[in-house]
């Protein structure tokens, strides 16, 4: 059924004139009873009386056509919602964003996205906190928005890098690792290991990583909070890879710190989003956030 016919039913009525409602509607009257004429041999019934000895229109309804109208009602109000939905939605005051966050990378945004919250305090925010694995999942399922991945980015996806920091050796003060400014990762091959949850890409970087040198790391535990593995490593339960920008929120009088060489390893971050799916404004809007802030993205 077209909804201008309608709009156009609907004003005659409201107006109690073919003439009126073509005036209002910017259109010429044979066109008005033309769009009317289709309509009623759609439905299939009259919607106006007819005139003296059937030979003009009355702006009279007829028992249907009141009835039609109340629906007509209906879905013009109904479109009319849609309208204004579509036109908030644009204007970012009303929608919604869902940003998948890892554990390791999400306390890094927490300044862009109070800024966020700040300039566009009508989108909901959600999250979506697993491991960079989950996160790219989900990205390519499209049930998240944009999402923090490691490392290089598949083809369907695209991304702005938002964090490259080398990973350290982090070992107790007490260790043997004491005042030693790198070490390779070869010469770990002995030590108990603290690493990541399953579903942290972080922690197949570095069990990967481990295999190429020639060895199977020892996990003696797992964890998915960079802190407790931190408290782990203090208690001397065993060493841990750790991003170079968390080592340096520690205290240093507790630990080791030594860059990691042969191989050197990267925590590369990038803000991604599927190419294939259609951008949200909320989503756009974050993501000019995220390029014209780079410099905020810290502790």
């Amino acid at each position: 059924m077209d909804i201008k016919a309608l709009k156009v039913f609907a004003a005659i009525v409201q107006k109690q004139s073919f003439s009126l409602a073509a005036e209002e509607l910017c259109v010429t009257q044979p066109t008005i009873s033309k769009m009317i004429r289709q309509l009623e041999e759609e439905i299939g019934v009259p919607l106006f009386h007819k005139g003296e000895a059937g030979r003009k229109r009355e702006a009279v309804m007829t028992y249907m056509g009141e009835k039609i109208y109340q629906h007509a009602l209906v879905i013009l109000n109904e479109q009319q919602r849609i309208a204004e939905t579509v036109a908030q939605v644009r204007a970012l005051k009303q929608g919604k964003l869902t940003l998948g966050l890892p554990p390791l990378g999400s306390v890094l945004l927490s300044t862009l996205i109070a800024k966020f919250h700040k300039q566009y305090p009508n989108i909901e925010l959600s999250f979506l906190e697993v491991g960079a694995s989950g996160i790219e999942d989900a990205i390519l399922e499209k049930r998240v928005d944009v999402g923090i991945l490691l490392g290089d980015l598949k083809p369907m996806l695209s991304g702005i890098q938002i964090m490259d920091s080398p990973l350290c050796l982090l070992s107790c003060r007490q260790s043997q690792w004491r005042d030693r400014g790198k070490v390779s990762l070869i010469e770990l091959r002995e030590e108990s290991f603290l690493l990541y949850a399953d579903t942290f890409t972080l922690n197949n970087v570095i069990i990967q990583a481990c295999n190429d040198a020639g060895f199977e790391p020892n996990a003696v535990c797992k964890s998915s909070q960079w802190d407790f593995i931190a408290k782990m490593v203090e208690s001397n339960v065993g060493i841990a890879l750790l991003p170079k920008i968390y080592c340096e929120q520690l205290d240093l009088q507790k630990y080791n710190v030594s860059l990691l060489e042969n191989p050197s390893l990267n925590w590369t971050l990038s803000m991604a989003w599927n190419t294939a799916a259609a951008m949200s404004p909320a989503a756009r809007a974050w993501l000019e956030i995220i390029a014209q802030d780079l410099d905020q993205i810290h502790f």
